[in-house]
């Protein structure tokens, strides 16, 4: 009597893993070291500026907690050296060398800065190691997704909310104070990562989709209310790299018009929303880009003046100010994290710097036929299509970003399972 048996066979689409490829048990993760992790990640959208109480940012301090807590397994989160965090590293002892070379006036801040970016160098080292285990990688999807459908709610809510009025009209409303741009990047983050979950990752969520399309609306529409245009292309980035996964024919289809609906979507209320239609409108017509349009040419002027080494970190920031001429700002950011970079340290923390990035990016791409698809391609995109407009070099979402993509690079391919009929 002939019965149905489903037995894992190889995909004709995708060869066999050579014995090279073959992917080792992952060491059990302890179980305080994971609850940490998931703590940090839900952290990462309650930035709290007009904080008074806490000395440092929530995202910070849990970041800290995280790092404390891998001391309990050292071996499982630091056994593993991505081939990126050398690089880091370099990028790091660049800014240290550049800030003593030009003899920094801004040591406390210049300290500050370098303990923010270490702790996202190592954050980005036991995160790629942890996420190896790809249970752990999914409940990080998840509680990343859930928090910023949390912060999304509070804003639509009116929760804590913060408005800033506009000279084009309407107003750029966040929570708790926080900076519209950041605040956009990390909802945009979130809504690729609850889209990665539904309709990427394999096995996805089939029957939890129609959870899914409320919780997106509403991290969307919080997107839009931030005003943030930068945010607006950098999730637009997301799903144009979330339309190009798809293991068959069919999945591909179905990515792409997920993908254009979520983009149709966008532009629709991007052009219902006053305020950001207006800015849009200013950006289209006027090339006003907030001060973006003298920001990045006087920067590269800078470049090109100390182009070894730059003008320090921090001290980059000052001279930028006294530069641009503007009493209000005696301190200017970059609002681009390669510019920020050139200018920081020069073409000597640059050069590491870019090599970090690209590897990051190439086995983010190398990762779309594993199990997460096209997911950490697609989170790798969006953060740096945001840091063209924005400098977030010390942002625990990039770090972790490509921690997951070099993590996601270590999973077993994702072979379509068929059903083998024997007699």
């Amino acid at each position: 009597m002939a019965s149905l048996i489903a037995l894992p066979v190889a995909s004709p689409s995708y060869p066999r893993l050579p014995p090279a490829e073959v992917v080792a048990p992952v060491t059990p993760v302890n179980r305080v070291v994971e609850w940490a992790l998931y703590l940090m990640v839900f952290s990462i959208p309650f930035e709290l500026p007009q904080r008074q109480v806490i000395p440092v940012e929530i995202p910070t301090l849990t970041a800290a907690i995280f790092l404390a807590a891998t001391a309990l397994q050292p071996r499982v989160a630091y056994g593993r050296l991505p081939s990126a965090l050398g690089w880091f590293f370099g990028y790091l002892y660049a800014v240290v060398l550049a800030a003593a070379v030009t003899r920094t006036d801004y040591w406390s801040e210049v300290v500050q800065l370098f303990l923010l970016l270490l702790q996202g160098i190592l954050v980005f080292w036991s995160a790629s190691n942890l996420l190896r285990n790809e249970r752990i990688a999914r409940g990080v999807l998840i509680t990343f997704a859930l928090s910023c459908g949390v912060l999304a709610l509070l804003s639509i809510a009116g929760v804590g909310r913060t408005a800033h009025v506009q000279y084009t009209g309407g107003e750029r409303l966040t929570v708790f104070g926080q900076n519209a741009n950041n605040t956009a990047m990390i909802l945009s983050a979130g809504l690729v990562a609850l889209g990665g979950l539904a309709y990427v990752l394999h096995p996805s969520w089939p029957r939890r989709r129609w959870l899914i399309w409320p919780l997106a609306g509403a991290i969307g529409w919080a997107v839009i209310e931030t005003g943030s245009r930068g945010g607006l292309v950098s999730l637009g980035a997301g799903l144009l790299a979330f339309m190009l996964g798809g293991r068959t024919a069919w999945l591909r289809f179905r990515n792409v018009a997920v993908g254009a609906i979520a983009i149709g979507a966008l532009l629709w209320a991007s052009f219902e929303s006053t305020l950001m239609r207006n800015r849009l409108e200013q950006t289209a017509e006027k090339g006003n880009m907030a001060g973006r349009e003298r920001i990045f040419p006087e920067l590269l002027r800078m470049f090109q003046e100390k182009p070894l080494l730059g003008w320090g970190p921090i001290t980059n920031k000052y001279e930028l100010g006294q530069r641009l001429h503007e009493i209000r700002f005696p301190r200017r950011d970059a609002h681009n994290v390669f510019l920020e970079v050139l200018t920081s340290a020069g073409a000597l923390g640059t050069i590491p710097f870019l090599f970090g990035v690209g590897l990051s990016t190439f086995v983010a791409w190398r990762a779309r036929r594993r199990l997460h698809g096209i997911l950490p391609a697609a989170l790798v995109a969006l953060v740096l299509a945001a840091n063209m407009s924005a400098n977030r070099v010390v942002s625990k979402v990039l770090w972790l970003s490509f921690a997951y993509a070099v993590a996601a690079a270590t999973y077993p391919l994702d072979r379509t399972r068929q059903p083998v009929r024997i007699a």
